[in-house]
C-alpha cells in the first residue's frame, strides 16, 4: 500500500429506511475518508422510506438505488451488491458514523492480514444519562471482537472481497435480522477468513430500553427464520429453547459479572465503551432483553409453523 495504484477500489454498501438525519451523518463522514477519494465509490439503497431519506441522500455524491419490491435490510444490500464495482465491498448500516480512517484501516488490515473478510470495531456513543438500557446494549450489540472468534460478523461494519459473491452467494434477504451472521458464517465454513480490526471503526448512538428490547425481539424472530434456512427441526428447537432459557440466562448473567475473564480470550482488549458498572438496572435489561428475544423466537416459530401447513 504504498501508492494509490495499489490500493483496490472500494464500493461501500449503505442501506437506509426513514432514517434522514442517520444517512447524512453518515455520508457526511464518508466524505472526510484518507482513502483516496477516487478509490472508492458509495452506494445508498432506499428500502421504501416516507420521509426526506431521499432527499437527503441526493444531496451527496453518491449512487441512489430504490428497493420497494423487499422489504429488508438485506435485500437492499443485495441490491447495492450487484450494483458494486469494487474488489472490496464495505458495509455499514445508515445510523453508523465511520472515523476518517474507516476505509483506510479495514482495507489495510484485509491485505496485511491475507484474509477474505474484516469486521471493524463498533463504538457506542451514550447520551448524557447513560442508562443501564445502553451500557446492555453497548455490552452485548455487534461485538465483531467476539464474532470473529466464531467466525462471523455483522454488516454494521464489514469489509469483504467481492469474489466471496460468486463462492456463496448473496445475502438472505428473507430475513429481518441474522442475515449478515448467516452470510458470514457460510463463508468461513466454505473455507474462507474472517479477521477483526480494531482500528476500523464506526461509531454508533446507543439505543434506550424500548428501541433494544425491540431490536432483541427482532434478532428472536430472525433467529427461527435461521433454523429454516439450515433445515433444522422446528419441534425439538422449541423444546430445547424452553428447556434451555434459564440455563442460557444464567449464562448471560455469569457474562455481565466476569466480562472481563471471558474477553480474555479475545486478541484485543475490551474496548472502553464496552466496560460496564454492574447495577440491578443492568441486571433487570439483561432479564427483559431474554423475555423479548424468547417473545421473537416464538412469534417466528408460529410465522414458521403457519407457513409450512400451507406448503
Amino acid at each position: 500500500m504504498d501508492s494509490n495504484r495499489e490500493l483496490p477500489l472500494v464500493s461501500v454498501i449503505i442501506p437506509v429506511y426513514n432514517d434522514p438525519k442517520g444517512i447524512q451523518n453518515c455520508l457526511s463522514a464518508l466524505e472526510e475518508q484518507t482513502y483516496p477519494d477516487s478509490l472508492f465509490d458509495v452506494i445508498v439503497i432506499d428500502n421504501g422510506s416516507t420521509d426526506e431519506t431521499r432527499d437527503i441522500v441526493k444531496e451527496f455524491s453518491v449512487k441512489l438505488l430504490v428497493e420497494n419490491s423487499i422489504q429488508g435490510s438485506y435485500a437492499a444490500r443485495n441490491k447495492g451488491i450487484e450494483h458494486a464495482k469494487g474488489e472490496i465491498l464495505a458495509f455499514t448500516d445508515a445510523d453508523c458514523t465511520p472515523i476518517p480512517e474507516w476505509i483506510e484501516a479495514g482495507v489495510s488490515t484485509i491485505i496485511k492480514d491475507g484474509t477474505d473478510l474484516v469486521a471493524g470495531r463498533v463504538q457506542f456513543e451514550f447520551t448524557e444519562k447513560k442508562t443501564a438500557a445502553e451500557k446492555y446494549d453497548a455490552f452485548v450489540s455487534m461485538r465483531n471482537d467476539r464474532a470473529t472468534l466464531k467466525g462471523t460478523g455483522t454488516t454494521a461494519n464489514l469489509f469483504a472481497y467481492n469474489t466471496l459473491i460468486d463462492e456463496i452467494g448473496l445475502f438472505p434477504e428473507q430475513l429481518q435480522s441474522g442475515g449478515d451472521i448467516y452470510w458470514t458464517r457460510t463463508a468461513t465454513n466454505s473455507g474462507f477468513e474472517i479477521t477483526y480490526s480494531s482500528n476500523a471503526i464506526v461509531k454508533h448512538p446507543s439505543r434506550n430500553l424500548v428501541q433494544f428490547l425491540k431490536k432483541m425481539y427482532r434478532v428472536g424472530k430472525g433467529g427461527a427464520q435461521l433454523w429454516q434456512l439450515d433445515n433444522q427441526p422446528i419441534g425439538s428447537k422449541i423444546i430445547l429453547g424452553m428447556i434451555g432459557a434459564p440455563f442460557k440466562l444464567a449464562r448471560l448473567i455469569y457474562r455481565v459479572i466476569y466480562h472481563n475473564k471471558t474477553d480474555d480470550k479475545s486478541t484485543n482488549a475490551t474496548p472502553p465503551d464496552r466496560n460496564v458498572d454492574m447495577t440491578i438496572g443492568f441486571h433487570i435489561v439483561a432479564i427483559l432483553s431474554i423475555i423479548a428475544l424468547g417473545i421473537g423466537r416464538i412469534i417466528g416459530m408460529v410465522g414458521l409453523a403457519s407457513y409450512c401447513m400451507k406448503k
